[in-house]
């Protein structure tokens, strides 16, 4: 079955959302505290951010983007972030907006398009990549290809729900569910 990715309201969208960017980076310690160099941290929640942190926040969530492109963006009046062109201030709306317009014109990395051929929801992948690394104490990685475990996608009982993904031990018996038409 085909999917509809031309953004029409009440589509999935497959990279990471705000709120589940904001609850799981919640989780660090201080996130949401000012820092030296926290406006240009992808993983930061001071807001506003400079364009580098905007830019690495948005790779971080997923979608394709430099410096140069989201430039682009606001001379296109895409996004309208605060302050003068050589130091703008981005706003949680501002990433928003751009990760929208980026996801549209499918500006994804290899793990939003994960998410968008196994109909993930991308901040539940996060979080059960991060939950299996501390359940089988494995290190840290940012990719959904967790070595040494077997990934299993868990399709969505209902066409509108998400898939869901977990991790299990090499060497788990993994049985294919039977589909009822």
């Amino acid at each position: 079955m085909a999917s509809d990715k031309s953004g029409g309201v009440g589509q999935k969208r497959h990279y990471w959302l705000r709120e589940d960017f904001d609850h799981l980076m919640g989780l660090l310690p201080a996130a949401d505290h000012e820092f030296p160099n926290s406006r240009k941290s992808s993983s930061s929640l001071a807001y506003p951010k400079n364009i580098e942190g905007a830019f690495r926040e948005l790779r971080l969530r997923g979608l394709q983007c430099d410096a140069s492109l989201l430039m682009h963006l606001v001379e296109q009046r895409v996004v309208n972030p605060a302050g003068e062109l050589s130091n703008l201030e981005w706003s949680k709306e501002d990433i928003d907006a751009a990760a929208e317009w980026l996801y549209e014109r499918e500006h994804w990395t290899s793990l939003t398009h994960f998410c968008f051929v196994s109909n993930l929801r991308f901040g539940q992948a996060v979080k059960a990549v991060r939950v299996a690394m501390a359940r089988y104490g494995l290190p840290f990685t940012l990719s959904f290809d967790v070595l040494g475990l077997v990934t299993v996608v868990e399709p969505a009982a209902d066409v509108d729900d998400y898939a869901w993904v977990r991790f299990y031990p090499q060497g788990t018996k993994v049985e294919p569910k039977e589909e009822t038409n």
